[in-house]
């Protein structure tokens, strides 16, 4: 599986987020709750969304090192690379 681009991914991610991401500059460094209004509810939304593209298991104690819409993003390559080790073997 060859992972999204950043903007791809951040568009596919705030749309499921229920976030107008229109209103919003779709920069890495944009804040998920300052910036972009996230809530606790949402911000465990955003593990399962991750979940899901990654197609691995993400776990909740992950969720407080995401803060910025980069977090997000390095964590889905990272997920993605995951996904892929185990694939291999």
């Amino acid at each position: 599986m060859s992972p999204l681009e950043f903007t791809t991914f951040a568009t596919a991610l705030l749309g499921r987020l229920r976030v107008d991401h229109r209103a919003h500059d779709l920069r890495p460094d944009a804040s998920l709750f300052d910036e972009l209004g996230l809530d606790s509810i949402q911000a465990f939304e955003m593990l399962l969304v991750i979940e899901e593209a990654a197609e691995l298991m993400v776990p909740p104690d992950e969720l407080p090192l995401i803060f910025t819409l980069g977090d997000a993003y390095g964590y889905y390559l990272k997920a993605c690379r995951a996904a892929s080790d185990q694939a291999a073997y």
